[in-house]
């Protein structure tokens, strides 16, 4: 069997469980907390609670003119499901790259695609039906859009990391940037990964020193 088939067959099946373990457990309407505001606002093009959510709002206000059915706060909330099963795909990808960088080379053969494929499925299942992350999937909040906006990044670096020696590989770094100022409009929490990034071309570009 062609090991890059197995590769997208598992990426493939992560991203459908999730999307339709998500829409069946939906919210059929609006949520408690937030979530209630935060899809008016949408609905409504309006302004949220500090510091605001301006590009969260405007892919809301799209899901909500694109889907002309349903409860409107079903329609916000299709935007954490879409956001979450996206996120758990790039889980998936990363997952691969990560044990593909500790083992020093890539897949070889059907034995070690099915044990690294596997695993890194194993992994974006468990993240999946975790408690905290399929809660926030099925309701209008921005922590799923979030995530999937550290998931980009995250991947982003793992892709100029195998890159970091071949020419132009700086667009990888400026796409990474401008995906974070993007992200401030929807939630902070990306910013965090601004030190992994730090790290990652100090160690990968320039001599270890004290």
């Amino acid at each position: 069997m062609d090991t890059k088939f197995l590769h997208r067959s598992f990426a493939g099946l992560a991203f459908l469980l999730s999307l339709v373990t998500y829409m069946l457990t939906v919210q059929p309407s609006v949520p408690f907390w937030d979530c209630g505001e935060f899809t008016a606002a949408a609905v409504q093009q309006q302004v949220p609670h500090p510091p605001g959510a301006p590009l969260f709002l405007m892919i809301g206000k799209v899901f909500h003119l694109l889907i002309p059915f349903g409860d409107e706060g079903w329609r916000v909330n299709l935007v954490s499901v879409v956001a979450s099963a996206l996120s758990v795909l790039l889980l998936y990808l990363i997952s691969v790259k990560v044990l593909n960088s500790l083992r020093g080379k890539g897949v070889t053969s059907f034995e070690e695609a099915v044990a690294v494929y596997g695993a890194s499925f194993v992994g974006a299942m468990a993240f999946t039906f975790s408690d905290t992350f399929w809660f926030n999937a099925v309701e209008s909040e921005v922590y799923a859009s979030s995530t999937l906006f550290v998931a980009v990044v995250i991947y982003l670096m793992m892709r100029w990391n195998e890159r970091a020696d071949e020419p132009g590989h700086e667009r990888y770094l400026l796409l990474i940037a401008y995906l974070m100022g993007l992200s401030t409009g929807v939630h902070l929490l990306s910013i965090l990964a601004v030190f992994s990034i730090v790290l990652l071309v100090y160690f990968r570009k320039y001599e270890v020193t004290t």
